[in-house]
């Protein structure tokens, strides 16, 4: 049977003292008033649940001050039917008294086995929280559900911030007022938030000696298949006050544990969302640190800079090597680079110890580790297995846990490592000398560097996002550009975008001259593959131009237009060496002159010269709506192909039939979307062949035509 709603409406009164107010609705009821924490069962609870349980609603009612918190231990009910559930639990979350009727919307309706429903933590928004369990007439082997509840005080989950006056979410944290460290979260956390287009900020603002340091416990956003960059829920942290700071981190999906470090005393957070539903948003604390308290850490490793100790092997001699290393020392100069060395070198280094080198930027920093000179024993030369053997490994962050990056051992040629994130640790074993043999080797020369730009060496770098690149072609006209880290592997949990600005006469042309993209082909979320994509668009997705991951490399790419957007992402599993491309911006302005063929490329050079006078040759500003200048140049790259840069009359007039072939078949798409009468067709139709063979015009006229009939297709149909 399918859910009948709910038409009686259940009283507090008689929820509470266990009345049954209708033969088909039961009521269980929990207040804080006599428990704090406690757990609740379906019936029968390990056993099969009945079948026929038309209504048993769940009453749970806290003091006005606090809020109610079910976590699903257990669930296991009837699996859904054609995406209907006939034995369910359906969520109410958001009551101001206990009572439900045919009119309350419900917030969830969950089914199936625990793993598939969509969260097991719900949360009220007030001090009430209902839910209903039903059962259809089909027995069946289920055994239903097991929770836990517990009231909650609601300022476990407020902001401590000033609210800004006449706005929902916008809060300004103050280390003056304020106390030095504290909590924030997105507007009805944990639960859900009822507003429309949420864009929340909370501003940070420290002494001129402090930083800002944000640590985010739990992020939970709608998420997109795609990049951060087309999703409309995301959060950006600005490296200042301003939404025209730097952004250091953008997170559009599924976070946890991510520390975030200002390069100054302020720090701007904001929070773009559709809608936030129940268990979306995020959690996160901050503290304003003193500079003063990091000490200054470029010491040679003879004299180490010393929090924490090293781990003793067996060593009857413990050598002390710890060392951390900012990106800021205690002068609060910054120490972009420098290097690290293994005890003793070049002289033999020790057995048996263990030595961290910890890493730590800010801002948008990335740490970037090479080894300039690397000699570890290594007993078996035979084998490369860095087991049971002197080695060096290295690990990052990500979503709070270390994660190895590479480990090297004997005599390895290293390439480049970087960061997911500002902090990187690189950790170095000795082990005892088997069988007596002694140790001559000289260990390690590392150098390291606190990058910005993720190691990509061309394009300027934007400020709207956390690694994004503009190439304009007012600047230069072709290039190269490359992955993070490249010709080293590729950093985890890292999105980029390359943005390319022609001028309105020229396209965009992309060739990739290496390619290796860990993932599975069509490089789908599902696979868990990184990618590279393209779009003729800023901020969506391009649905005709497909990813690319793995092996395949890319074939050559135009834009359609003066835009184009390529764009890598890869996740937190896996890494490869990525990929080096070149760029070329392409001159397609005299297709328009195909009745007056040029003969020699100084025409053609000359006609260039003369469409390139008095252009600026500053930086072109990128337009606020990328999408919809692109609009206008869709046809563009038709155009370049067909034109060719000039042609005889015979040419041209053949080339347009075949065009007015193309733009026949569009006409009659276009009338079939708005069941226009055949006639719209056969005029269209004679339309076009009429401007060809009288030769009233090129068929880059007749293109024109074409490419409008694309643009109605493209904005009105769906074909």
């Amino acid at each position: 049977m399918r859910l009948v709603p709910i038409v009686l409406v259940i009283s507090a009164l008689e929820c509470m003292r266990g009345v049954t107010v209708s033969p088909a609705c039961k009521c269980i009821s929990y207040e804080s008033s006599h428990t704090k924490v406690g757990y609740f069962t379906s019936p029968n609870f390990s056993q099969p649940y009945p079948d026929g349980i038309h209504c048993l609603l769940y009453t749970f009612v806290g003091e006005k001050d606090e809020m109610v918190e079910l976590t699903l231990l257990e669930f296991d009910l009837q699996a859904p039917f054609h995406d209907s559930c006939d034995d369910a639990v359906t969520m109410y979350l958001d009551l101001k008294q206990p009572a439900v009727n045919e009119y309350t919307k419900p917030d969830a309706v969950l089914c199936g086995s625990i793993y598939n429903i969509p969260s097991v933590h719900y949360y009220s928004t007030k001090n009430i929280l209902m839910f209903e369990f039903k059962s259809d007439d089909i027995r069946s082997n289920n055994t239903g559900f097991q929770g836990e509840f517990k009231f909650l005080k609601q300022d476990l989950f407020s902001t401590n911030g000033d609210l800004v006056s006449n706005t929902n979410c916008d809060y300004i944290i103050d280390s003056k007022g304020k106390l030095r460290r504290g909590k924030f979260f997105s507007p009805g956390y944990p639960s859900f938030n009822k507003m429309k287009s949420i864009h929340c900020k909370y501003t940070f603002a420290g002494s001129h000696n402090q930083r800002v340091k944000l640590y985010f416990k739990k992020v939970t956003l709608k998420g997109t298949e795609s990049s951060c960059i087309s999703s409309r829920d995301k959060i950006l942290v600005h490296d200042g006050d301003s939404i025209e700071s730097a952004v250091i981190a953008e997170y559009c999906d599924t976070e946890s544990l991510v520390e975030v470090f200002s390069t100054g005393s302020n720090m701007l957070v904001q929070l773009f969302a559709k809608t936030i539903k129940s268990t979306e948003g995020f959690e996160a604390s901050y503290e304003f640190i003193d500079d003063s308290i990091y000490p200054s850490s470029e010491l040679s490793s003879t004299e180490p800079d010393r929090e924490g100790g090293s781990t003793d092997l067996g060593s009857p001699s413990v050598v002390d090597c710890d060392r951390i290393i900012r990106s800021v020392n205690q002068a609060g100069q910054p120490t972009v680079s420098g290097n690290f060395t293994s005890p003793n070198y070049p002289n033999p280094y020790p057995a048996n110890i263990q030595c961290r080198y910890t890493f730590i930027g800010k801002g948008r920093e990335r740490v970037q580790i090479k080894f300039a000179d690397f000699d570890l024993y290594h007993p078996t030369k035979e084998s490369e297995d860095c087991v049971d053997v002197d080695i060096v490994e290295i690990s990052t962050i990500i979503n709070g846990e270390s994660a190895d990056v590479d480990d090297f051992c004997g005599k390895a040629e290293s390439q480049m490592v970087m960061s997911s994130g500002a902090k990187l640790t690189v950790t170095f074993m000795s082990f005892g000398a088997l069988n007596g043999a002694t140790r001559d080797n000289r260990g390690f020369l590392g150098q390291y560097n606190f990058v910005t730009n993720f190691g990509i060496e061309t394009g300027e770098m934007a400020n709207d996002s956390a690694c994004g690149f503009i190439y304009n072609s007012s600047v230069t006209k072709s290039g190269t550009f490359n992955s993070p880290n490249y010709p080293g592997r590729y950093p985890r949990n890292t999105e980029c975008h390359f943005m390319f600005y022609g001028f309105p006469e020229e396209q965009v042309r992309i060739a990739f001259t290496y390619f290796d993209i860990e993932g599975i082909y069509p490089c789908l979320g599902n696979t868990e593959s990184d990618y590279v994509e393209f779009s003729n668009f800023r901020a969506s997705v391009d649905r005709k131009l497909p990813r690319y991951c793995g092996g395949n490399k890319p074939r050559v790419q135009i834009s359609d237009g003066q835009f184009f957007r390529v764009t890598f992402k890869s996740n937190s599993m896996f890494d490869a060496t990525g990929f080096d491309a070149k760029y070329q911006f392409i001159d397609v302005s005299n297709a328009d002159e195909t009745h007056a063929p040029s003969s020699s490329g100084r025409n053609k050079e000359k006609s260039r010269h003369k469409h390139n006078k008095g252009r600026s040759t500053t930086v072109q500003t990128p337009p606020s709506s990328a999408a919809g200048n692109i609009n206008n140049q869709q046809a563009s790259d038709s155009s370049a192909k067909t034109s060719g840069g000039g042609g005889s009359p015979s040419s041209t007039s053949s080339n347009g039939i075949c065009l007015s072939c193309t733009c026949i078949f569009m006409c009659m798409q276009v009338s079939w979307c708005f069941f226009a009468s055949s006639f719209i067709i056969l005029a269209a139709s004679i339309v076009v062949i009429d401007i060809v063979v009288s030769s009233r015009s090129s068929y880059r006229h007749v293109f024109l035509i074409c490419s409008k009939l694309i643009s109605i297709k493209k904005s009105y149909c769906s074909i």
